[in-house]
């Protein structure tokens, strides 16, 4: 169960995301192993009416990073078949690096018996959960969380306190 103040806080800035002009794209970098898998994922996004995604998608951590340079993403998933080693130096890089260090980074789970705890690491999903729109609702709502962390790390929730992505996507 959500508390009611963080859900609000996410309709906040989910709202925010969706309110913003349709030429502005979320950037999602979905890394795995599973071409069927990501390619699904990858529609179900594209398939989603109220917001445009940019999806890119790779098979290998070390390309995922090089992807990540240049493509700066709002926002990542990590297949956790990876194993926690390379998933955790990959995360580090990524909060680490002026370009990624703005994206909301989720691990996408086999089941939820898998013990993968990973900080940095703000979402977890599990494979056999995810639908369509709610996948959509998950992106959003993990990089809004994102957004209000940023925010309330800068200086508060003062009228000044505008997160670097609000300004980034209006």
């Amino acid at each position: 169960m959500i508390p009611s103040a963080q859900s609000l806080i996410r309709h906040k800035y989910r709202n925010q995301l969706l309110a913003t002009p349709a030429s502005k794209e979320i950037k999602v970098l979905m890394i795995g192993n599973n071409p069927r898998e990501m390619g699904c994922l990858s529609i179900h996004l594209r398939n989603f009416k109220w917001k445009k995604f940019a999806v890119n998608a790779t098979f290998d951590l070390q390309e995922g990073w090089r992807i990540a340079l240049y493509f700066k993403p709002d926002y990542i998933l990590i297949d956790g078949s990876f194993g926690e080693p390379l998933i955790r130096n990959f995360v580090d890089d990524v909060r680490e690096h002026s370009s990624t260090m703005m994206a909301s980074v989720a691990l996408l789970k086999e089941d939820s018996s898998t013990q993968l705890m990973i900080p940095g690491v703000q979402d977890y999903l599990l494979k056999d959960n995810i639908v369509s729109d709610t996948f959509a609702y998950d992106v959003l709502n993990a990089i809004a969380l994102k957004m209000h962390e940023d925010e309330t790390s800068l200086g508060g929730t003062s009228g000044t306190g505008i997160s670097k992505r609000v300004v980034a996507f209006s």
